[in-house]
């Protein structure tokens, strides 16, 4: 049996908020993390997976999140967003024949987005919106 307990969504949400009221901006996924399990602890030990938070704090629209990549040299298509996991949308442009051709692919609920080459996430800033 584990030593710690998992909480609710509504609960990881309003920690949120109250870490979100003390600082205007968290600057890496991982100290978010650790202010919201520090906010959380009381007589239970509470723990929360950084994916899960990350996603918990896009869909509650309390955040405007700024992603940082770096480019790879794998050229593949993708489907699911390596963000928040919702399907991205190909950018396509228009051929001098007619035709059309994809230029990269974007996310409608983070507004991740990446060309043909490849763009892997490595740092997520959370802002308070206002």
């Amino acid at each position: 049996m584990p030593s710690y307990r998992i909480p609710s969504d509504h609960r990881v949400v309003e920690s949120l908020r109250r870490v979100l009221s003390t600082r205007q901006m968290v600057d890496s996924q991982r100290k978010l993390k650790q202010l919201v399990e520090k906010d959380l602890k009381g007589d239970d030990k509470f723990r929360v997976g950084e994916p899960r938070l990350r996603i918990l704090a896009i869909e509650s629209g309390l955040v405007n999140l700024e992603i940082r990549c770096r480019d790879t040299p794998v050229m593949r298509s993708l489907i699911m967003c390596p963000v928040c996991g919702n399907r991205l949308r190909k950018v396509r442009n228009m051929t001098v024949f007619g035709g059309t051709v994809t230029l990269g692919y974007r996310c409608e609920r983070c507004k991740y987005w990446t060309g043909l080459k490849r763009r892997v996430p490595t740092r997520y800033i959370f802002t308070r919106r206002s």
